[in-house]
């Protein structure tokens, strides 16, 4: 079996531009209101609902999920998708999972992050002959690219358009290395974030990856949740296309978004 790799690396309101900037924004302007926004997610314990479907050479696959996010303070947050359902058949051992996850930290934080993203991972769905070891199929996976200790990475303009709205497409290309999200040859991300000016507010994502092994794109809906005082993923759609035959694809809905408290230690040292 080939084995094509596309490893992850890894409640504040923004503030307002002033009037004039909304017409006509600057890219360093958009960044800082959007950075300030996206601190946002930083500080999250939270839990939702997700309904996942995914397409692989005619063959679906329907994943039940819960998804929490949470406070991490090298990566800002971590992601877990923690897989209930497979096809409406329970997964066997879900609780010795969370168990072994969240009262046994490692002592590195690296290993210990990549290992909390990674663990959702293996109910992916594959093409014939070939694993996907994909871990980017998560929802804030672009928004990492906007924290203010990330910015640096890459390049972002605004390209023109119609501003009348008061949103504007902000686009990215990385530049630095090592790269945020890894691949076997190093490939730079590159995406579009579509923005309100106003508030830095974040209304979608799209991040792509084109990697010699396979090209990921992965496109993010928010949508305002109140009571949790943020805007947060509604609805995720992803695609490879690759030196295997056909398509995989997915999508997957959030709901139900609920805070938490942790009483274990889930701090990652």
């Amino acid at each position: 079996m080939r084995r094509l790799l596309l490893p992850s690396a890894l409640l504040t309101l923004a503030m307002a531009l002033p009037a004039g900037q909304t017409q006509n924004p600057r890219v360093e302007d958009v960044l800082r209101a959007a950075a300030d926004y996206v601190k946002g997610y930083e500080g999250m314990a939270l839990i939702a609902r997700e309904e996942y479907t995914q397409l692989a050479a005619q063959v679906r696959r329907n994943l039940q999920s819960d998804i929490l996010f949470m406070k991490d303070e090298a990566f800002g947050w971590v992601e877990f998708r923690d897989v209930e359902l497979v096809n409406g058949g329970p997964i066997r051992d879900r609780q010795d999972r969370l168990l072994t996850i969240f009262t046994r930290p490692k002592p590195d934080r690296l290993a210990q992050a990549q290992r909390i993203v990674a663990e959702g991972a293996r109910f992916n769905l594959n093409p014939p002959d070939v694993r996907l070891n994909r871990t980017i199929n998560l929802p804030l996976t672009a928004i990492r690219f906007l924290r203010t200790v990330d910015q640096y990475r890459s390049h972002f303009n605004i390209p023109p358009q119609n501003r009348s709205t008061g949103v504007v497409s902000l686009e990215f290309t990385e530049q630095h290395r090592p790269r945020l999200i890894t691949t076997p040859d190093q490939a730079a991300a590159t995406g579009r974030f579509d923005i309100e000016v106003a508030t830095g507010r974040v209304l979608s994502s799209t991040i792509k990856l084109r990697s010699r092994s396979a090209n990921a794109t992965i496109e993010v809906k928010f949508s305002p949740h109140p009571q949790i005082g943020m805007d947060l993923p509604g609805s995720m759609t992803e695609e490879y296309r690759g030196s295997f035959n056909g398509i995989v694809s997915g999508y997957a809905t959030y709901s139900g978004y609920r805070q938490f408290k942790v009483e274990t230690s889930t701090e990652i040292r």
